[in-house]
């Protein structure tokens, strides 16, 4: 887990270079490695852009088949995602939320999930098997 500061752009690469590192350590494939910080920047910057959270709180975990990354922000001041969670949406028009577009069509499933007053938007990818 990671926590960086909310209102700090630079958070973003340093999210990213932390997930990818952690990708390396687990060993997953490339592929999925560049998804998995793809979206982790996404994700990232959403909250930067559209909250006033103090900090922003990067978790990953690894299970079989599946990495998941979740960016916790303190839900204050438009902490809702812009996109549905739905693939195939038509949000493409939209003002914004292209990070959630990215977001839909690089992960396997998504969504969120409010606690202590806080938003979390989570990303699983799956991780094929490597021969």
């Amino acid at each position: 887990m990671l926590t960086l500061p909310g209102r700090d752009l630079a958070s973003a690469r340093t999210a990213r270079h932390y997930v990818r590192d952690t990708c390396r350590s687990w060993r997953l494939p490339t592929d999925t490695t560049d998804d998995f910080v793809a979206i982790t920047g996404e994700l990232v910057a959403n909250a930067l852009e559209h909250t006033e959270s103090p900090t922003v709180v990067i978790a990953c975990a690894l299970t079989p088949g599946t990495a998941t990354v979740g960016v916790t922000d303190d839900g204050r001041s438009g902490g809702t995602p812009v996109a549905s969670p739905s693939a195939g949406g038509s949000e493409a028009g939209c003002e914004g939320g292209r990070g959630l577009l990215i977001t839909d069509a690089l992960a396997t499933r998504w969504g969120t999930r409010r606690s202590g007053g806080g938003l979390t938007v989570w990303a699983e990818v799956a991780i094929e098997a490597t021969s």
